[in-house]
């Protein structure tokens, strides 16, 4: 639901970042957001920023960006230290948007929220928005695709995170590969998506992965 509000919304802004998989991106500095905030600079300013620490790259968010009306996107984030090193919401100018999602509800109310969203089931048109942003980085299916697209969110029950899984699992892949992970997923509902198209890909010859 994020990325799509963030597609619809960008253009409002005069600077727009998506950080996705903060609690991963985290976890694979060893807990550092060094990186993360230089993402958030080369998205906010289309320049390269060299950050040696995380309070460097609070100081220069918050000069460089004080005056810029941003959309921001933080997805998964776990910990109070992501969002005070990359988006104090006194650091951006006037009409600034800042959209975090957490697993954890008690965070986003400490942080300090205006409003907090729980995500239900997406209706129809919804995750198919969601799911052909992830399979083809557009916000609408080509009609070549469309039909095997809605196949698949049959198997997402409206659960986001399912609708991304399965979007960014087909990206780049021809109708061929599709109607295989497809036809796992109908012989195997029980055994969940992530594993199901896991052992479909992996089970593909290596000429067919990079068709």
């Amino acid at each position: 639901i994020a990325q799509v509000v963030f597609e619809r919304l960008r253009a409002q802004f005069e600077g727009d970042s998506f950080l996705e998989n903060v609690k991963q991106e985290t976890e694979m500095k060893q807990g550092s957001t060094i990186h993360l905030q230089e993402k958030l600079l080369l998205n906010l300013l289309n320049s390269n920023v060299n950050v040696q620490n995380t309070k460097m790259g609070k100081d220069i968010i918050k000069h460089r960006l004080s005056t810029k009306r941003v959309l921001i996107v933080l997805d998964d984030v776990d910990q109070d230290k992501q969002l005070e090193t990359l988006c104090d919401r006194t650091w951006f100018g006037p009409g600034s948007r800042i959209i975090i999602t957490s697993r954890d509800e008690h965070l986003i109310s400490a942080f300090g929220a205006d409003e907090v969203y729980r995500v239900n089931a997406l209706t129809e048109p919804e995750a198919l928005e969601l799911f052909s942003l992830k399979a083809f980085k557009e916000d609408e299916v080509g009609e070549d695709f469309l039909k095997l697209s809605k196949e698949f969110l049959k198997y997402a029950n409206g659960l986001p995170l399912a609708i991304e899984v399965l979007g960014s699992s087909v990206r780049g892949r021809s109708a061929k590969i599709w109607l295989s992970a497809l036809n796992r997923l109908k012989k195997n509902p029980e055994k969940g998506i992530i594993n199901v198209l896991k052992v479909s890909f992996d089970g593909l010859e290596e000429t067919e992965k990079k068709t």
